[in-house]
């Protein structure tokens, strides 16, 4: 049986003003071919860097994007069909590949993340949707080693604000996976990246998330993350106290106990004694006067001092 796979995009009637070839890093393995029309080219007002042209990377794309709040979509780019021809027996058949769906949360409550914060054997074609929650976040591309800097050429959503998740249904978009290689991305919001704040699709085994997020925090943050993120500290750990060839001095002496205080401190205690009967009972005994205790004022709100007297208590023996 003989597999191929190739990219076309749907028919349309404008006539076929630009062809992409080498675009991808697998092209001449997958026998790849993308053509756009002048649709798909276009690129809109605010949106620098989400079409197609001749200097742009099409390793993912911006199929259509949503402010949230119920307003209008507008689409960017035309998604791309994929299809698949099976030659069996000398039989050959073309259909679309099914494409499936991805949804991932920007923010929100469960801070500065993306979730999940990867997509595994994401294949070509499939389509990424992009959710926004608070406070205000960015989709934007970055090379592996660099995860803070924008990618010449690579995709960005621009900031899509939504201030304590006040626009509902939630600012959108949609973007096409376009390459197999691994695609790696961050929030280019002030301070985010250098938290941890980065995603991206198909990592490896050599080239992982978790390698992509420790350098972004390594590179732009306080070199340590948050409880959640995992990392440690880039501070050197503080060298010992340095020790002196001298003997070291004695403790001062304690001073002499002072004498008890006349007036309302004034006082005396006759510490507790206390004995065990033949039976294994016990016996004790303890007395103070009054001025064995501090005045009130000096005690504090609710206190009220004490009073002179004694305190016996037995305790029967325990069978």
């Amino acid at each position: 049986m003989k597999f191929y796979s190739w990219l076309a995009l749907a028919s349309a009637p404008l006539a076929m003003a630009n062809k992409v070839q080498n675009a991808y890093p697998d092209n001449a393995a997958r026998a790849v071919e993308l053509e756009m029309d002048e649709r798909s080219i276009a690129i809109a007002s605010g949106m620098a860097g989400h079409g197609i042209t001749a200097n742009s990377l099409t390793e993912i794309i911006i199929i259509w994007a949503n402010p949230g709040g119920g307003a209008a979509t507008t689409t960017y780019n035309q998604k791309v069909t994929v299809t698949e021809t099976v030659t069996v027996g000398g039989q050959t058949t073309t259909a679309a590949a099914a494409g499936a769906t991805h949804t991932v949360t920007v923010g929100g409550a469960a801070g500065l993340v993306y979730s999940p914060p990867q997509l595994n054997n994401i294949p070509v074609g499939d389509t990424v949707i992009f959710e926004f929650q608070s406070m205000n976040h960015t989709v934007t591309q970055s090379a592996f080693d660099t995860p803070c800097k924008k990618l010449e050429g690579g995709m960005d959503s621009g900031f899509q604000a939504n201030p304590n998740n006040t626009i509902s249904p939630a600012p959108q978009v949609a973007m096409q996976v376009m390459a197999s290689t691994p695609l790696w991305f961050y929030c280019r919001q002030k301070g985010h990246c250098g938290k941890g704040m980065v995603f991206s699709i198909n990592p490896t085994a050599a080239k992982t998330q978790a390698q992509f997020q420790q350098m972004a925090i390594a590179q732009n943050g306080t070199g340590a993350a948050t409880p959640i993120t995992g990392g440690t500290s880039s501070a050197a750990p503080a060298p010992p106290p340095a020790q002196s060839s001298a003997a070291a001095a004695p403790p001062p002496a304690a001073p002499p106990a002072a004498p008890p205080a006349s007036g309302d401190n004034a006082g005396s205690i006759t510490p507790g004694k206390g004995t065990v009967g033949a039976d294994g009972s016990c016996s004790c005994f303890v007395q103070c006067s009054p001025g064995s205790f501090p005045v009130n004022a000096a005690q504090g709100v609710g206190a009220h001092g004490g009073w002179g007297g004694a305190l016996p208590m037995n305790m029967a023996a325990m069978s």
